[in-house]
């Protein structure tokens, strides 16, 4: 006789959770850093994605092996740490969601170069120059003495009461200044040290200051003036070089006849990369051309060891194609440029920012376009070659597309393609609120996370007085979904865009078949639950009593501007971080603030905590629910403690006073000494 018995089925493992560890490591090779990233949020079973070292190691080499996150993964051995940071950093861009906001001090002047802060306070007879590192999220910064400091470096200058002082460049601990006095007729003096180890590199008497910049890395030193006249009476750029192991100046100079234009970010832009010089201009022509003229970039680069014409590089003009006269006139005043290394393949790129009013479109836009810097070894190719040669194709998305070719005259003989990946649509007029020049204090693109960054005074909705936000364009790649097409229509088809073959081919419509349109978000947000917290933020963004002009300079992953001065002259320095390991002496944590989304397809505030992803149930989850300890408790209001992956500050080396020269020491940061004014939002 049988007995029924209750059977008891387990409960399966669904979907992607079965798959071996192998076929994971397989598909997430073919994910970007940030899709990986958004799997792991999905269940606990994918958090060995981001956690295990391993894994992470492999990823990083392959995703993100150029990155800040990257190096310093390889010196301490933690790559999980890095991609998350990596990941994280990315994300926050493109969600207009900082991970730390706040004052970090009050100066006269400031530079702010590759995270290092360096800003001067002038309190006459004593001016000092503080040089804190941002990045590292220093408790301390190094403090010089100016008057000491030239009374050592010229010590006749002591004998004028009054000079100029003023910060050039920062780099790998060398600092580059611009000194001039009076005596009776004016000197000026290139001044080069390291505040760390209380030494002057060089010194040198300039013969001009005109546009002067300094570039530098540990091994060699550039400085560049607009100061040489040539025969048909236009300036041009001189650069003289410096080894600063060797102390010695090169003998010859490098004289740049080809590089025409002289506002740096502009219209050109000089780095030191690697073993290499380069320097770029997006004008060819002195002389301007009313009509058919079409523009190319200007690159160049040389070794660092040898400036020597015979070992100079440059662009050949097939690779360097700009843009054509016939797509219509550009706004050069939302125009920038600049150099920068690919954070995944390490290629160099130019990034430049144009506004123009196209042709066949109602207004104007802003657009951002990337293009590799690639040096050829052999000769340049003909134009008859130029006219037959065949344009790959790229894969973008699962899709073959062919490179868009823009404009459609007869004059035009040979009109490079332009990939839609490497061009990126920003605001136009349709955009709102639309903000003018003046309103708009920084402009910035970061490619890593295709997201454009403007810090704006947002005064739309009726704010009395100054309201800075930070304005940010995320666009998102497509994704085709094979569900209902039959298997003829799952195969790549080329996309034709040439309009040689259809005249009815648009390049708005073609990138608006691979992208999806900007989600443009703001920060902080109109309105939030804990208004308290908003109130502070948006007074340390816009502190009272400073209304004066703003100047604003970023980098990949932070941002620091000057607002107004006070009635002694003194100006606000206000820091933003992406960095998710940005950690300050004294933030305070009494709530997370994100960004909000207006753009117009989505209607959910995201100051009210937007999507990440779903958990292995299936059910969606809030950002702010990533944001909660293991139990779900969130942290409590002025809870202090931080994220245990984020790394203590080092210590700062002592000082001792009898080797401390009298004109460098260290102190502690500014920042720590103005309590409340630091902000995190880290989880």
């Amino acid at each position: 006789m049988w007995t029924s018995k209750s059977i008891v089925t387990p409960l399966r493992t669904p979907g992607l959770q079965r798959l071996p560890y192998e076929i994971i490591a397989y598909i997430v090779k073919y994910l970007d850093i940030d899709d990986v990233f958004m799997l792991s949020l999905c269940s606990h079973h994918f958090q060995y994605l981001v956690r295990e070292e391993r894994f992470c190691k492999t990823l990083i080499n392959m995703k993100a092996p150029y990155t800040m996150e990257a190096g310093e993964a390889q010196r301490s051995g933690q790559f999980a740490r890095a991609l998350r940071r990596v990941a994280k950093r990315r994300l926050a861009l493109s969600q207009a969601s900082p991970y730390v906001v706040g004052i970090v001090g009050l100066a006269d002047s400031y530079e702010y170069i590759h995270g290092i802060l360096c800003y001067i306070i002038e309190a006459r007879p004593q001016r000092w120059l503080r040089i804190l590192d941002l990045h590292a999220s220093a408790s301390h910064e190094l403090v010089i003495d100016i008057p000491a400091l030239i009374r050592e470096a010229v010590p006749r200058s002591a004998k004028s009461r009054k000079y100029k002082f003023r910060v050039l460049y920062h780099s790998n601990g060398i600092t580059s200044c611009l000194f001039s006095f009076a005596l009776p007729t004016t000197e000026n003096w290139l001044l080069v040290f390291q505040a760390e180890e209380k030494k002057i590199v060089a010194l040198l008497q300039l013969d001009s200051t005109a546009r002067i910049f300094v570039r530098n890395n540990e091994d060699f030193l550039y400085f560049g003036t607009h100061s040489e006249e040539g025969a048909d009476g236009f300036k041009y750029w001189v650069l003289t070089g410096f080894s600063i192991k060797d102390s010695t100046w090169f003998p010859q100079k490098m004289h740049l006849t080809n590089v025409v234009g002289y506002d740096i970010g502009t219209t050109v832009c000089f780095e030191i990369i690697d073993d290499y010089f380069y320097g770029l201009s997006n004008q060819t022509d002195f002389e301007f051309r009313e009509t058919d003229w079409v523009s190319y970039y200007h690159c160049f680069r040389f070794p660092l060891h040898d400036p020597d014409r015979k070992n100079t590089q440059t662009m050949h003009k097939d690779d360097s194609w700009r843009r054509k006269h016939a797509e219509g006139p550009i706004d050069d005043r939302w125009g920038f440029l600049k150099l920068e290394k690919d954070e995944a393949t390490g290629t160099i790129n130019i990034v430049e920012s144009r506004k123009e009013w196209l042709v066949g479109k109602s207004g104007s836009r802003r657009t951002y376009y990337t293009t590799e810097v690639f040096f050829k070894n052999s000769k340049p190719v003909c134009e008859d070659a130029l006219q037959s040669a065949v344009q790959p194709a790229t894969v973008v998305n699962g899709r073959v597309i062919r490179p868009i070719r823009v404009g459609n005259n007869a004059v035009d003989s040979y009109i490079p393609p332009r990939p839609p990946e490497n061009v990126h649509p920003g605001d136009d007029s349709s955009t709102t609120p639309v903000f003018t020049r003046s309103q708009t204090h920084l402009r910035s693109y970061h490619r890593s996370s295709n997201t454009f960054l403007d810090l704006v005074d947002d005064t739309s909705g009726g704010s009395i007085g100054r309201h800075l936000r930070l304005r940010t364009g995320y666009r998102k790649p497509k994704h085709r979904n094979f569900d209902n097409m039959d298997l003829q229509q799952k195969s790549p088809q080329p996309l034709e865009t040439s309009l040689e073959s259809s005249e009815n081919i648009d390049f708005d419509e073609v990138l608006g078949e691979l992208y999806h349109p900007n989600e443009i978000r703001f920060w902080p947000p109109g309105r939030y639950h804990n208004q308290a917290l908003l109130d502070k933020i948006y007074a340390v963004l816009n502190p009272p009593g400073y209304q004066g002009s703003i100047t604003a300079s970023s980098d990949e992953r932070s941002l620091v501007y000057a607002t107004g001065e006070d009635t002694q002259g003194l100006q606000v320095l206000v820091y933003i971080s992406f960095d998710p390991a940005a950690r300050l002496c004294g933030m305070l944590r009494e709530g997370y603030i994100l960004g909000e989304n207006i753009s117009s397809q989505h209607n959910e505030m995201t100051s009210q905590g937007y999507l990440l992803g779903a958990d292995a149930g299936g059910t969606t989850k809030r950002f702010e629910s990533f944001m909660t300890d293991a139990k779900g408790k969130g942290k409590a209001t002025g809870d202090t403690s931080l994220p245990s992956y984020i790394a203590n500050p080092p210590a700062p080396e002592p000082v001792s006073e009898e080797d401390c020269k009298p004109w460098a020491w260290l102190e502690r940061a500014m920042y720590q000494d103005l309590t409340g004014k630091l902000f995190t939002f880290a989880h």
